[in-house]
């Protein structure tokens, strides 16, 4: 587990990071310039069960190069729906694919 992230404070930037081995409690010192904090990868679907199609995990299922689930004007993005790269990068581009597909649905019933 990460114990302390490393760096000079002028300029301010990182390191490093001191990793602690929770099986035999030494630590180690790793040289890097970032650190990533990921709270977990499960996501917060459970409102959704029997509602929306799942996979395993509990990710959301969309339609093929889509955001759209199994029911209709109902879209998914990010978190919920990828298993695969899981990173805040590939989200951001979800939630831009879905405000799309959600402003062209709009503009079709108009």
């Amino acid at each position: 587990v990460l114990e302390e992230v490393l760096g000079t404070d002028n300029p301010k930037s990182v390191t490093g990071a001191r990793l602690k081995n929770v099986i035999n409690g030494k630590t180690q010192d790793v040289d890097c310039h970032g650190v990533f904090i990921a709270i977990g990868h499960k996501p917060s679907t459970e409102l959704f069960a029997d509602q929306l199609e799942m996979k395993q995990g509990g990710y959301l299922v969309t339609a093929p190069d889509s955001t759209a689930t199994n029911v209709a004007g109902v879209y998914a993005a990010g978190d919920v729906t990828d298993d695969k790269y899981r990173q805040a990068v590939t989200a951001a581009g979800m939630g831009c694919m879905a405000a799309l597909e959600v402003e062209r649905a709009i503009a079709e019933e108009e």
